[in-house]
């Protein structure tokens, strides 16, 4: 299986931009020196799991032979002329002189080959009698003498001379030219003064250049993939150079399971150890939810070739095997589940933006956990809600009010949570507010420009939007026993139908209002203009949906995971079953720049557009009206009802300083 099931960008300016190699901590290399000293000691490697294995296996054969002998099994005789012609060894030898035999008779019965074989033999005949001839037999051995005599005679001189010789060298002065030698010139090609020549240029060259490759550009764009390949999972760290197109790899990081959810954060414990004393540290960093896992690795991103994850959240702790007094028997190291870890697979997590340290995560065992990063490993999760009756699919939290936080579920509901309100292990109370859905839900979204809207898509295809402020009134209403025409309020403001085979994910574009992106499985994306929708105004037939305006498929397999880039408003990217990162560069694509580009504002930032578009008039406060009694919510309500009526009569509002008159 081939795939990637989560992307997730990575804000520009986060990353370091000159990303520096993995290096052992001070604890790494006291646990080296402790296992040279075991080895030494006991002449075994302490990391070979193999050797580990065969101890525990010779304890087993221990175990076995104090509780007695066991007897051997004795086979039957074989008789040899019942097996079969090809398992008899002794019949080997004479097929093999059988067919060498008949290779023999090939070789005799062929005209061709006994005329080569002639020829060759009147050729040796030649040679023979040519070396019989006498005359040709003293020219041979006068040479041979000849050579032998010069051979001694140089032997002998050299011998009988040699010290003659080298007196006569010492007296011979010395004629030759003397060039000097340009010391400058050396020095400048840096050969013996602590370099080796071109060689020493060409390695820093290399280092250059492989510099240059790690170190990441102002307008380079990161964004992190969770792919599965075969047997093999890892998170990729792409990088996108927006000015040329070009698109590659940085860095990867082994997972040890498959990869089902990311999130990006930038803040986390200093050391990633047991230290209560560490302060909270910025960086680049990503938390990895993965299948079968419980635990939740977080990984530095600006750390190359890194072995270990910084920090995990719950999963798997190993305790110490144990032995007994009386016989001595090795007991297998046991694992058991950190306190408040999940049980199950970790299918969704999201990181705080306005309370940085905060992380959410959803199980399939059915619940919804708060983590504190800042808090040392094995620290149990900061809150656990359960109102949830199936698995967790997705869970986001609000753009600017950091403590609500919205969950969606297989039970076919998305929930509210105020996480101020909330109490670990409730299944209900007044800080969860719900909303029902077709089917089981995919995706989740806040609208940034409208934030009092979130946006749900489900399993079979269908999108839909609800005014939070409205739901908080109406459950309101509903606990103090309101009337069935209070309870329609629960109803979203929009819905459609995205994709006939289902919607995988959503995503609001973070600079233009009313821009909002879905993919399915049917391998296309889509754009949408729900800014209309979204106010609840009337267009096209009086259908308050919103309109499609482009989409494209990406050939990139079924899509699973979809997002937009938070630092320009015209780069999304996706991917799926064709394990391929798809990017779509909308700057190219006219319709979409007729239809939008005029929303974008030179000085507009990333969710803190208003959602009056214009109007002034301060709203009530969002988290208020959430955490307000009956009366609060009920003026909001109200409120809101009067400034859709004058909209649809088309008066218009009174600017703040006509007001007074």
């Amino acid at each position: 299986m081939s795939m990637i099931s989560c992307i997730e960008w990575v804000p520009k300016g986060v990353a370091d931009p000159t990303p520096q190699r993995y290096k052992l901590s001070a604890a790494e290399l006291e646990l080296m020196a402790e296992l040279q000293e075991e080895h030494e000691a006991t002449g075994k490697d302490p990391t070979n799991r193999s050797a580990l294995l065969e101890e525990s296996d010779d304890d087993d054969d221990d175990e076995e032979e104090e509780k007695g002998p066991t007897r051997k099994s004795v086979l039957p005789p074989v008789d040899l002329d019942t097996l079969p012609k090809d398992l008899r060894m002794d019949d080997y030898s004479s097929d093999e002189e059988d067919a060498e035999a008949k290779l023999g008779d090939i070789l005799v019965g062929n005209d061709d080959m006994d005329d080569d074989m002639d020829s060759d033999e009147d050729d040796a005949d030649e040679l023979e009698k040519i070396e019989e001839d006498p005359a040709n037999k003293v020219s041979e051995v006068t040479e041979d003498e000849g050579s032998k005599e010069d051979i001694d005679s140089d032997d002998s001189d050299s011998d009988e001379g040699s010290i003659d010789d080298r007196e006569v060298l010492y007296d011979t002065p010395d004629t030759r030219e003397y060039t000097p030698v340009n010391v400058e010139g050396l020095r400048s090609m840096a050969v013996g003064f602590g370099g080796g020549g071109r060689e020493d240029f060409e390695d820093e060259e290399d280092d250059e250049s492989a510099t240059d490759d790690v170190n990441l550009r102002p307008d380079d764009a990161l964004i992190l993939v969770a792919k599965t390949e075969e047997d093999f999972a890892s998170l990729e760290v792409h990088v996108y150079e927006q000015n040329t197109g070009n698109l590659y790899v940085h860095h990867d990081i082994p997972l040890p399971s498959y990869p089902v959810c990311l999130a990006h954060g930038d803040i986390i414990c200093g050391d990633g150890n047991n230290n209560s004393e560490a302060q909270p540290t910025p960086g680049n960093f990503c938390a990895v939810g993965m299948f079968d896992h419980p635990g939740i690795e977080i990984w530095n991103l600006d750390i190359l070739d890194v072995l270990e994850p910084t920090s995990v959240l719950g999963g798997l702790v190993n305790h110490p095997a144990t032995t007994t007094s009386k016989k001595k028997k090795k007991k297998r190291a046991t694992t058991r589940l950190s306190p408040g870890s999940h049980t199950d697979t970790v299918m969704c997590l999201d990181w705080n933006k306005v309370h940085r340290q905060i992380i959410a995560s959803g199980s399939a065992d059915h619940t919804v956990k708060l983590w504190d990063v800042t808090r040392q490993n094995g620290a149990p999760p900061a809150s656990t809600c359960t109102h949830h009756t199936d698995k967790v699919q997705s869970v986001k939290f609000h753009p600017t009010e950091g403590t609500l936080l919205a969950t969606g579920s297989f039970d076919r509901t998305v929930a509210v949570v105020d996480a101020r309100t909330a109490v670990n292990g409730s299944k209900s109370g007044s800080g969860v507010l719900r909303m029902t859905l077709s089917a089981d839900c995919e995706g989740l979204a806040w609208d940034p420009h409208h934030m009092h809207n979130l946006t749900a898509a489900s399993e079979d295809g269908v999108v839909s939007t609800w005014d939070v402020r409205m739901l908080a009134a109406s459950t309101s209403d509903d606990n103090v026993g309101a009337s069935s025409s209070s309870a329609k309020t629960t109803k979203p403001i929009w819905s459609m139908v995205a994709h006939e085979t289902g919607v995988s994910d959503i995503s609001y574009n973070p600079y233009i209002p009313g821009f909002l992106t879905t993919c399915g499985i049917d391998q296309t994306l889509s754009l949408w203009d729900c800014q209309h929708a979204s106010q609840g105004i009337m267009i096209e037939n009086n259908k308050n949906k919103p309109v499609r305006c482009g989409g494209r498929n990406m050939k990139g397999g079924k899509l699973y995971t979809l997002s937009f880039y938070p630092s320009t408003p015209w780069l999304v990217g996706c991917a799926g079953s064709g394990n391929e990162l798809c990017l779509w560069d909308l700057r190219e694509e006219e319709s979409v720049q007729h239809r939008f580009a005029e929303r974008l504002a030179s000085d507009v930032q990333p969710n803190l557009v208003d959602g009056n578009d214009g109007d002034t008039t301060k709203e009530p406060d969002f988290e208020a009206v959430m955490t307000a009694g009956d009366d609060a919510a009920s003026k909001a309500r109200e409120n809101m009802t009067k400034n859709t009526k004058k909209g649809k009569d088309g008066k218009k509002k009174k600017k703040p300083h006509r007001k007074g008159k």
